[in-house]
């Protein structure tokens, strides 16, 4: 068993939201477990979102790409 609950994580700024939604659109597809947060909604409402992602880019993502801007 994989010892990742994803593949891969994004970190971005928002205005780069259009480009970063069409890599995981991209990846998805292809079987890539990715984190993207419009798509954990449910499970972000009422986390706290520094430590949640902090331990989301840390322990539970292969990867974390960032896109800096």
């Amino acid at each position: 068993m994989d010892q990742y609950e994803y593949d891969v994580c994004f970190s971005f700024a928002g205005e780069n939201r259009a480009y970063v939604e069409r890599v995981v659109r991209y990846l998805t597809p292809k079987g890539v477990r990715v984190f993207y947060d419009t798509d954990e909604q449910a499970i972000l409402w009422g986390k706290d979102l520094i430590e949640y992602l902090d331990n989301l880019y840390q322990n539970r993502a292969r990867f974390c790409v960032m896109f800096v801007s």
